[in-house]
């Protein structure tokens, strides 16, 4: 192994930008579990027997069974180099490379793959932190007091009051607001996830009543474009995609069903706590008509949504797989805690034991989600297809289309046989002098049996179906699964709720346990739920939460910076009926949120994380923003709001045999593609966004993910994906269209108003003349370049010139910090 020195590689340098190390004190959530539920299994199974403190005869002076341990390595020195994986002889080993772990046989491709995310990602591990001292059980009154459990401590004041108690105690001043431009644009990108037209800017800004502003959010609020911004961050939450595999584009065709729900439910400002009821139990609450049905079942998908090897051939471990996300996706969503840690032990830090993993497993291994196999094959997992109500509306649409399905295949049909029977005919008159024509014929019959093939069988509508929860008739418990092996079983767990939680209820025999769960979880006794909700929504208005640890409200969560405040919102926010709309209202009322940013060297030096809010944090607009703005200002952002964003089916006939696949998420339909970015296709087998696309390139989530906090990176490649992406240029060529096609007195008011659709403000003096500048020096060297290629120049070309250079001057604006900037 290259030994470490001074010489840093520029990858390196690249890595270290973009990629969070974890320290001891600081462990990323989805760090933890994926070591918890990947790694940690397979160091116990494989490793611990020669690399343990238990071994007969420690190989190789290695011990694997804590991470200072596995940290310093054996005799031939470090195993393991965070973030690097291609230097760590432990995944050397793991490769047979030249050392061979396990020394026998080697581990299954997917292991190997796992170890190199797990080293990549900084080789999280949770073991020797915070080790319990003693094997006892858990204390639940002690646990109980822990406190995200607490009860509400009854505190009482504004945002402003709790605020203001935490800087004075800190001798602190706080900022001034900011000015009405900043506020006007940090409204829309928080509430709506776009900048305001211009026209919106100056009707603000005219408006001096004091009301103005408190108009503005209601109004925001009321607006459709709210549950487009506002969804999306839960889908970070849900692990929504509009497939299913975790390796190949199998579509999940009424997964767009979930992801309208989602944004319905938030324009309509449906209460927190049904939301909730909704997607764990929807399939099980009383319904008024097929429409409430219909969204009650599609809401569980909740359940079913997550990444899954549907080529696994050991269906049993496959199913269980399954049921760990259900699990861990609940116990982090809803609770802040990685409950699917304790999958194979009791948890080292929270107050959850292995019994409460099982508790909650025997639960949703009753949610249906495999279906059987699928394919010649006989390997593929086939997955459940739900019918659900459909409305009149949905009914006659695909009357409409059966109908012209019958007639397309009708013709095709009547086309089929024609050219059948001139085949047959050319062959008996004169088969040598119509050999060519009858080779096309031929050509053309094949053809036409493919299409007809692919139209009948991959396009015929069909009533609604979704992948979601169903109730069986006779559920049943779940068995330990020792070391998570799913033929390894120990003793049979009864369903049920985390001792730690207040349960509401039994679960009856005949019920998996699922609506009692729900219950629980919005219960007044169980204050940690409204906790993580509300901490989201704060999160996501202040780019951090009171509590930062967004996912995680456990032991090694972070503390609230403010608890009484914390309390206090979430006290208000279940008394006034667990209503979204509200809470976010009196959050952008507060003077906390319209603070200005403006650095104060002595509030920094005190409070550099701005921790006790003395101003406002300014950020990087997440990707979803970014791009739906280029499009809006653009001009190119189509009016879509909802319904299926997947392309057709295309038949295959192959291996998988008579399943639907598809080749390229991209291959959509243009309103889609030219859509707010909640609307595109999300595919599970990896990010399809091609290089040319800016979710890419900033940080948008992977849909096998929980994402309560997504990263948000700096490095140089955004930067040059913006100066040279053709997107990102043909969106600044189409604002400089906009601009021309405008009536204005002057470049400089023509420049006035391209800072106000790229900034939410008008250009200052010194701004317009820069722009003026701009405009006029790259325009005269031009023209002399082309008199001395052509002396005369037509009006057409001029006018094309002129063009190109306010393209580049809006392209300038489009990648500038300021543009990029929610501040």
């Amino acid at each position: 192994m290259r030994k470490t020195g001074a010489f840093v590689s520029s990858a390196a340098i690249l890595y270290a930008l973009t990629t969070p190390l974890f320290s001891d004190d600081d462990l990323n959530p989805n760090a933890v579990v994926f070591f918890e539920k990947k790694i940690r299994p397979v160091l116990v199974e494989h490793c611990y027997e020669c690399h343990s403190a238990s071994a007969e005869d420690l190989g190789g002076g290695l011990r694997l069974d804590s991470r200072s341990r596995l940290r310093r390595g054996g005799d031939s020195g470090r195993i393991v180099i965070p973030g690097n994986p291609n230097e760590s002889l432990l995944l050397s080993a793991l490769r047979h490379d030249d050392l061979k772990m396990p020394p026998d046989d080697k581990l299954p491709a997917q292991v190997i793959a796992d170890f190199t995310r797990w080293i990549d990602t900084g080789a999280a591990d949770p073991r020797d932190v915070g080790q319990h001292a003693e094997e006892s059980r858990i204390d639940l009154e002690t646990a109980r007091n822990f406190w995200a459990f607490r009860s509400f401590s009854g505190a009482s004041g504004s945002i402003d009051e709790l605020v203001s108690q935490k800087l004075d105690t800190n001798s602190i001043q706080q900022n001034p607001a900011a000015d009405k431009y900043t506020l006007h644009r940090r409204l829309f990108f928080d509430l709506t996830g776009l900048p305001p037209q211009p026209e919106q800017v100056t009707a603000f800004i005219s408006d001096e009543s004091p009301a103005a502003y408190e108009k503005l959010v209601d109004r925001l609020l009321a607006s459709p474009r709210f549950g487009e911004r506002w969804g999306r961050h839960w889908l970070d939450l849900t692990q929504y995609a509009d497939s299913l595999d975790a390796e190949r584009i199998f579509p999940n065709r009424g997964a767009w069903r979930y992801r309208d729900y989602v944004i319905r439910t938030l324009n309509e400002d449906k209460p927190f706590d049904q939301f909730l009821l909704e997607q764990i139990a929807g399939d099980l609450l009383p319904y008024t008509n097929d429409a409430e049905r219909a969204e009650h079942i599609v809401a569980t998908q909740f359940l079913t949504l997550g990444p899954m090897n549907l080529v696994n051939q050991f269906k049993e471990q496959l199913r269980m797989d399954i049921v760990d996300n259900q699990v861990d996706k609940v116990g982090r969503v809803f609770l802040g805690l990685t409950v699917g840690c304790a999958r194979c032990h009791d948890h080292k830090f929270d107050p959850l034991e292995q019994d409460d993993y099982y508790r909650l497993a025997g639960i949703f291994q009753n949610v249906q989600v495999l279906n059987g196999l699928r394919g010649v094959s006989g390997v593929f997992s086939d997955w459940l297809r739900q019918p659900i109500p459909e409305s009149p509306g949905e009914r006659a649409d695909r009357e409409r289309r059966t109908e012209l399905h019958r007639q397309r295949t009708a013709k095709l049909e009547t086309d089929l046989t024609a050219k059948k029977a001139e085949t047959q005919r050319l062959r008996k008159e004169n088969p040598p002098n119509n050999a060519e024509t009858i080779s096309k014929l031929t050509d053309e019959v094949s053809k036409l049996n493919k299409e007809l093939l692919d139209h009948v069988e991959a396009n015929a509508p069909r009533s609604p179906v979704v992948l979601a929860a169903i109730e069986p008739s006779q559920p049943t418990n779940s068995r330990i699964t020792i070391r998570g092996n799913a033929l390894n079983l120990g003793e049979e767990i009864s369903r049920g709720i985390p001792r730690v939680l207040a349960a509401v209820g039994e679960i009856p025999e005949t019920a998996s346990g699922r609506l009692q769960l729900a219950r629980s979880l919005i219960h007044h006794k169980n204050p940690i739920v409204p906790r993580v909700f509300v901490n989201r929504v704060w999160h996501h208005l202040f780019g951090t939460g009171i509590v930062r640890t967004v996912d995680n409200f456990g032991t090694r969560g972070e503390r609230p910076s403010h608890p009484e405040l914390l309390d206090a919102l979430t006290q208000r926010f279940v008394a006034g009926g667990w209503r979204v709309k509200a809470l976010i209202r009196e959050i952008v009322l507060s003077r906390a949120y319209r603070l200005s940013s403006e650095n104060n060297p002595s509030a920094r030096s005190i409070d550099p994380d701005n921790r006790l809010l003395w101003r406002h944090s300014p950020r990087r607009l997440d990707a979803e923003s970014i791009r739906d703005s280029l499009l809006q200002i653009s001009g190119n952002l189509s009016s879509l709001a909802c319904g299926p964003t997947l392309p057709p089916a295309e038949w295959n006939a192959e291996e998988i045999g008579q399943f639907d696949q598809i080749s390229n998420t991209k291959d959509g339909r243009p309103e889609v593609l030219q859509g707010r970015s909640v609307f595109l296709p999300v595919s599970r087998a990896a990010l399809r966004f091609d290089a040319g696309d800016p979710l890419r390139q900033f940080d948008f989530p992977s849909p096998n993910d929980i994402v309560g906090a997504r990263q948000s990176s700096t490095v140089p490649t955004q930067s040059l994906y913006l100066m040279n992406s053709p997107f990102v240029s043909g969106q600044a060529r189409k604002f400089a269209e906009r601009l021309l096609a405008q009536e204005f007195k002057s470049d400089a008011e023509r420049i006035s108003v391209m800072y106000l659709m790229g900034y939410g403000r008008p250009a200052q003096p010194a701004e317009i003349q820069q722009g003026l500048m701009f405009l006029n020096t790259t325009a005269a060297v031009t023209d002399t370049v082309d008199k001395t290629n052509e002396e005369e120049e037509e009006e057409e070309e001029e006018e094309e010139e002129a063009q190109s250079v306010l393209v580049r001057l809006c392209h300038a604006v489009l990648i500038s910090t300021e543009f990029l900037t929610h501040d």
